[in-house]
């Protein structure tokens, strides 16, 4: 009973400092999401009103052929980004979203796909199951950067423009404020619009120089939306996971108490027990 009592108070000391470490763990994510979440959200309404302006425009000059909205028939290989973590302890985020992936890239045939890698999980399981994996990204741990985005946008678009690939997806997962997060797949070249009514702009100083500058921006920052909205899922996934860890550490401590305290109660009531019958022995 003293030996049971011993390992219940190591097991609790034990449970103790893993709860300081997802505590910490769990207060990190919290700040990183915070300021991850200012950026995504401070863009979004930008992104957006660029992408209206861009895809009325497509509708009301109807561009001459542009290499970016090029559609070709025959599609020989499709290149699909897939962006998840570096690390993991973030639930199912990744989980969800190398399967969302592995089914696409199933469904087009795996001898057409290749994967742009972002995250050291995307990049080890690919790699594993011998996918054709045509450029990787690791080591930015949810972190944001201009020139990384730059870099993808520039990898990505070369792809399409030289033949390399005849369609362009991205994969990732929505942030959703209520911590649902989903994977998702979007088409990111050739670029697809639906077109609307002509609004006749007045264009200067003429639409190819004004259409070429506005895609490459249009580009550039749906990666850097992307990007920002698949860091800002990861932190708060991360975050869940640590305060759910952390929940069911003081549940399992507060159990362990009860169980140490009984225990205790139990060595105390035996010694008890052996002193008296021993006193009653002596008396004989």
């Amino acid at each position: 009973m003293i030996q049971s009592f011993r390992q219940l108070k190591d097991r609790i000391k034990s449970i103790e400092n893993t709860r300081k470490i997802t505590r910490a763990m769990e207060m990190v994510s919290a700040a990183k999401l915070n300021k991850v979440k200012g950026s995504f959200l401070s863009s979004k309404n930008y992104f957006g009103q660029m992408e209206r302006i861009l895809f009325n425009l497509l509708s009301d000059i109807e561009p001459a052929k542009h290499p970016l909205l090029e559609k070709r028939k025959i599609k020989k290989s499709i290149a699909v980004m897939v962006i998840a973590s570096d690390t993991g302890l973030c639930s199912t985020y990744n989980n969800n979203l190398i399967k969302v992936a592995k089914d696409f890239t199933d469904k087009i045939g795996r001898e057409k796909a290749k994967i742009v890698a972002v995250g050291k999980e995307v990049f080890a399981y690919f790699k594993k199951e011998d996918y054709a994996i045509n450029n990787y990204y690791l080591g930015l741990r949810g972190k944001f950067s201009e020139e990384i985005a730059i870099d993808m946008t520039n990898t990505l678009t070369n792809l399409f423009v030289n033949g390399e690939a005849d369609e362009i997806y991205i994969a990732h997962t929505q942030f959703s404020p209520n911590l649902r997060h989903k994977p998702v797949i979007e088409k990111f070249l050739d670029i697809e619009y639906e077109k609307k009514e002509k609004k006749y702009y007045m264009l200067e100083p003429d639409k190819e120089n004004i259409l070429n500058e506005l895609i490459s921006k249009y580009l550039l920052d749906k990666i850097r939306m992307i990007l920002l909205d698949s860091f800002t899922a990861e932190h708060s996934a991360r975050m869940l996971a640590m305060k759910l860890a952390t929940d069911n550490a003081d549940e399992l401590i507060d159990t362990l108490t009860l169980l140490k305290n009984k225990a205790r109660q139990a060595a105390i009531t035996k010694e008890v027990l052996e002193i008296a019958l021993s006193a009653e022995a002596l008396k004989g």
